[in-house]
């Protein structure tokens, strides 16, 4: 059964001597930052191919090409867009649980650096020639679910127009409805983007919550 670390001081005993503590530090650091450097490689990666998809349906839909070549392709940048989002996910969670683990480790060799930042009361949101704190990771969560979100109206209307050919209307009815839900959805994005980019987690007290995981015999302990 897993063990469950809730204190300080639970977490210390996992690490019996300074120099284990130490050395654990140092691992931590390095992974990551390993984990930041994978995190933008994998969103260059996924941004690659989506944009590859945009720039493909864009072409083929002037083109006016056969329904099913365009909801083929809808359907992948739907897949694409959703992998993006659900790997930022993922990314932001180890990344956090490296992070986490510096929290706990490092104020006996170089204090509470990692913990210690700027105060936000010093930056203003409308000094727009300033920084400001916001949440780097959570506008591009936000960023890849709005492009999901925008692959599925696309593969939506691609289905109904291969289906069912009368949906598409000559008099451009469902073009100004769906102007009107994109323009709709674009502005609640934003808002979100303004409103939760700015609950940057710098200064906030994190908790201590990890899970040491057993590790389960192999049939081949113990064989010569």
């Amino acid at each position: 059964m897993a063990k469950r670390i809730t204190s300080a001081a639970d977490y210390e005993s996992i690490f019996c001597e300074s120099e284990r503590q130490k050395r654990a530090l140092e691992y931590a650091l390095d992974i990551r930052k390993f984990e930041i450097d994978l995190y933008w490689r994998r969103a260059t990666y996924f941004w690659t191919l989506i944009a590859a998809t945009f720039a493909g349906y864009l072409a083929l839909a002037g083109a006016s090409t056969k329904p099913l070549l365009l909801f083929l392709i809808s359907c992948l940048g739907l897949v694409l867009s959703l992998g993006w989002y659900l790997v930022n996910r993922g990314s932001k969670y180890w990344q956090t649980n490296w992070e986490r683990h510096v929290d706990c480790l490092e104020d006996e060799f170089v204090g509470p650096l990692y913990k210690t930042n700027v105060s936000k009361q010093q930056f203003s949101l409308f000094r727009f020639w300033e920084g400001y704190p916001y949440s780097v990771s959570k506008v591009n969560q936000l960023i890849s679910l709005f492009v999901f979100t925008v692959w599925l109206g696309i593969a939506i209307v691609s289905f109904l127009s291969l289906v069912c050919p009368s949906f598409v209307r000559s008099d451009g009815t469902w073009t100004k409805v769906g102007a009107w839900l994109l323009g709709v959805m674009t502005v609640l994005f934003v808002g979100a983007l303004l409103w939760l980019a700015c609950g940057s987690s710098k200064g906030k007290p994190r908790q201590v919550d990890f899970y040491i995981s057993d590790l389960v015999p192999s049939k081949y302990d113990g064989e010569a």
